[in-house]
């Protein structure tokens, strides 16, 4: 045995012993479930959403609320929230093993916390109100009933969105690590690999990226129909791949992807962890496009220059490829859920240095946005301000203005708004015509594609012209809002008894 191959089968043992070791720790957290029904998702940690990872389990309640919700070990309440959007009514608690569970989109509390939490909402005046009480206001015991499921916040439907967050860190771990009666034995599916041009790279001649339909059964995969693939120059792999949780027919995220060439490892990422910090980062991972356009779960597996995500390991030119010679290669994907389940796909990639070669992206037209440097565009009744890195790869914005009726200002079209955005920049834009008494009234909003549509995105009016700040490209006016809101009762009237109502609800009718 040559000193290569120790090396090899030392790193793999060492890799294998380091997950094995992990989930064992977490294990030993013992943590009992938050409810006391068959734990059944609906979605799991890391699936891919819009702009963000998910960052716990959501665990179907039967279609109903006021489930029990139970603590999964004893420490002190740390924090309740109280919103109509997001998490909705949500409590925190912080264990004394280093980590803080979190149960969101409740229904309502026992009286311990609910009278705690009338006292603060009736000192503050508000309703809706985030409050962190102290270490010994209240203390919980393992197992103590905590609050009641619901549909609260941004829910679709009546669940328990339940988090583990290290306490220090604030980061979301993987719930599935910690030893719940979760079942699961099915292996995550894989449907396509994509095949993406990045620097002088081509696929079968053209600089287009590629999607291969995927083949076969049982967690062994192949590309449909073994087509001859021949690249040349830098390119990126993607797959299209999710995960299934027995009892349910949700599409869930996957935990590991490992990327091999030539036998040879060139990409890991794991979802082991999420930092809430870089979590809009996914639109740098997963394939934008593909997800927003067409609801397809890619992963890339490949790093791009501003993605700030700490998922990978274990990368050979950040997961770029660049073939060298003219042979053929031997491709596998490992694909594999929070318990081993395991899918693999095998293909292969033919160098060929020698192709012929059709260059279909010219360069569009429009105004450059380079990713590490702030940026401004400035247009005679336009301007836009961009930091640094808020962008996930250089480009080029095209802008351009035209009339719209019932604006007071031009239809501004800058960029596409199928490009993701990372951070907040300034937009400004001049207005047309506005009466004095409605300077104060005048707002920038998005315009939809159609023109049918717009969505208000506030602004301040000065000398002459409308700021604000948005994270999207797309079409931008100056609208005047002088229509006041038209409220109208939903499920109250005149002499309902309300006793018994869990809300009461209004509609704008404008």
């Amino acid at each position: 045995m040559n000193s290569l191959y120790r090396f090899l089968i030392v790193v793999v043992y060492l890799l294998t012993f380091q997950q094995y070791y992990a989930q064992v720790e977490y294990e030993k957290t013992q943590f009992v479930a938050p409810l006391h029904i068959p734990l059944i998702l609906s979605g799991n940690f890391a699936e891919l959403r819009s702009n963000h990872f998910h960052t716990g389990l959501d665990i179907k309640t039967k279609g109903s609320e006021g489930y029990r919700i139970y603590a999964v070990d004893s420490g002190f309440v740390s924090r309740i929230n109280i919103s109509h959007w997001g998490y909705g009514k949500a409590i925190y608690v912080t264990h004394p093993n280093g980590y803080t569970s979190v149960y969101a989109h409740l229904s309502r509390f026992p009286d311990k916390i609910e009278k705690y939490l009338r006292k603060k909402q009736f000192e503050n005046e508000t309703e809706t109100i985030t409050v962190y009480p102290d270490s010994l206001d209240l203390l919980i015991s393992k197992e103590e009933i905590i609050a009641y499921s619901g549909n609260s916040g941004s829910s679709g439907g009546p669940h328990l969105h339940f988090e583990i967050r290290e306490t220090e860190t604030e980061k979301a771990v993987n719930p599935l690590l910690f030893g719940f009666d979760i079942k699961d034995d099915i292996r995550p599916t894989v449907s396509n690999i994509k095949i993406y041009p990045l620097e002088n790279g081509f696929i079968n001649g053209k600089d287009i990226a590629k999607v291969y339909p995927t083949a076969g059964m049982s967690g062994e995969y192949r590309l449909k129909d073994n087509p001859v693939i021949e690249v040349d120059g830098e390119i990126g792999l993607g797959v299209h791949t999710i995960d299934k949780l027995n009892g349910a027919g949700n599409k869930c995220g996957i935990y590991t992807i490992e990327l091999f060439v030539d036998g040879s490892k060139v990409f890991r990422q794991t979802m082991e962890k999420i930092d809430f910090f870089t979590n809009r980062y996914i639109n740098a991972h997963k394939d934008y496009n593909e997800y927003h356009l067409k609801k397809r779960s890619f992963h890339k597996s490949y790093v791009s220059e501003n993605n700030k995500l700490e998922l990978y390991d274990g990368l050979i030119n950040k997961g770029k490829l660049n073939f060298k010679d003219d042979t053929m290669h031997q491709l596998k994907y490992v694909i594999k859920d929070t318990y081993g389940n395991t899918s693999n796909v095998n293909f292969q990639l033919k160098s060929n240095t020698k192709m012929a070669k059709t260059i279909s992206q010219v360069l569009s037209l429009g105004d450059t946005i380079n990713m590490a440097g702030d940026v401004a565009i400035e247009k005679a009744g336009f301007k836009a301000y961009l930091p640094e890195n808020s962008v996930y790869n250089d480009l080029r914005a095209k802008y351009k203005e035209e009339e719209m009726s019932k604006t007071a200002s031009g239809l501004h079209q800058f960029g596409n708004s199928k490009i993701p955005v990372q951070h907040y920049f300034i937009m400004k834009i001049k207005t047309q015509n506005i009466a004095k008494n409605m300077e104060k009234k005048a707002v920038i909003v998005s315009v939809s594609s159609d023109k049918r549509k717009v969505y208000a995105k506030g602004g301040e009016y000065k000398n002459g012209w409308v700021e604000t700040k948005v994270r999207a490209f797309g079409n931008y006016a100056v609208k005047i809002d002088s229509v006041a809101p038209a409220v109208t009762a939903v499920n109250i009237s005149e002499g309902k008894n309300l006793s018994s109502a869990k809300n009461i609800q209004f509609q704008d009718i404008r």
